[in-house]
């Protein structure tokens, strides 16, 4: 049955998945990532404002917040990528790279997150 949160997470996240890895790959085959990882940044941003406006639609909907917001917003979204990446920059001694990636993540991520609750209300 496709309303079991297994499924409805696996579906989604899924999904999410194979959009960060292709999107990522377009960013690499263009030469865009080569002195910053721009396309973790950005997919964390647009991810955040996604599940922002998830989270206000969907609040009554539960199913559709497994798939939408956990599983597809999850699975697109890179904090674990960001980590291991911040890491990389702070180990090759770029700290202040490292620290503009770190602050301007999270801010922009949380505006993000802001806008897209503020869209649907």
């Amino acid at each position: 049955m496709l309303t079991h949160p297994f499924l409805l997470i696996l579906l989604g996240g899924g999904l999410g998945a194979n959009a960060r890895y292709w999107l990522g790959e377009v960013f690499k085959a263009r030469g865009w990532v080569d002195s910053f990882p721009w396309h973790t940044f950005l997919i964390n941003i647009v991810g955040s404002f996604v599940l922002g406006i998830v989270a206000g639609v969907c609040k009554d909907r539960p199913s559709w917040y497994l798939f939408l917001g956990v599983g597809l917003c999850g699975g697109f979204t890179t904090f674990s990528t960001f980590s291991v990446e911040l890491l990389a920059l702070l180990q090759k001694d770029r700290l202040a790279t490292a620290a503009g990636y770190a602050l301007g993540s999270v801010l922009a991520a949380l505006a993000g997150a802001w806008l897209g609750l503020k869209c649907v209300r």
